[in-house]
């Protein structure tokens, strides 16, 4: 009798020792929330720093895109040229021209020859001469939205409206604002078309560039630059 007492207990005292050295469901249910619990709060705590650091990484590629497109615009601008030498038999005045037009609302359009195309292929037949034209325009997905689009066409004719390749230089902005230098009256001017009389064969000193950009109903910033032209007058090999 004394043995099967002895027995019973200390299988009694080792249960309670297999069941203090581990957890219960509950207690497990209960760690896990407070695990969970602790994780949510230091989560929330790091979420705005991931927003913000997304913010400013937003920001930066927008910034740079925009410096981008000032800065290309500034430079192949800068090397707009005038050329006498075309087929007179063939056409009844030069290919080249400049032809910048005033629109309302800051939308301002720019189409002109210009030095400076970069050949992305090796054996392009292609030159470093080329049509270049700025215009702004909806956006065909986002509607509302205005882009700054660039078009450029390499060959040189007399279709220099027509063609080329179009692509968007600046995303989401409000206008396009060209101003041009009259050297010879010391003024700007809104409009410069090289097919007028008065600007035939004449580029002017220089171009002052100025994009809004922002979306539509907002105050819009202002990015403004100027850039001189390097050959005001056209180019003869004749001469």
């Amino acid at each position: 009798m004394r043995a099967s007492m002895s027995l019973a207990g200390s299988l009694a005292g080792a249960k309670r020792r297999q069941r203090s050295g581990g957890f219960t469901l509950f207690e497990a249910m209960v760690a896990i929330s407070i695990m969970a619990m602790m994780g949510a709060l230091i989560w929330g705590s790091f979420a705005p720093s991931f927003a913000l650091r997304d913010e400013v990484e937003k920001q930066g590629e927008r910034d740079e895109q925009i410096r981008g497109a000032v800065l290309r615009m500034a430079h192949e601008i800068s090397m707009a040229f005038l050329s006498n030498d075309y087929d007179k038999g063939r056409y009844r005045e030069m290919l080249t021209l400049f032809d910048g037009r005033h629109g309302s609302g800051g939308h301002d359009t720019l189409t002109f020859t210009s030095l400076a195309h970069e050949r992305l292929y090796e054996n392009a037949l292609e030159s470093d001469q080329t049509i270049i034209g700025y215009r702004v325009l909806e956006d065909k997905i986002i509607s509302g939205q205005y882009n700054l689009m660039r078009r450029e066409k390499t060959v040189i004719d007399d279709q220099w409206d027509r063609g080329g390749d179009e692509e968007v230089l600046c995303e989401d902005i409000q206008g396009l604002v060209l101003r041009y230098w009259d050297d010879a009256k010391k003024e700007w001017v809104e409009d410069w078309n090289t097919k007028d009389v008065e600007r035939t064969g004449v580029l002017p000193f220089r171009a002052e560039i100025t994009l809004l950009v922002g979306p539509v109903g907002t105050t819009p910033q202002r990015f403004v630059t100027e850039t001189q032209i390097f050959l005001p007058t056209p180019l003869d090999r004749t001469q």
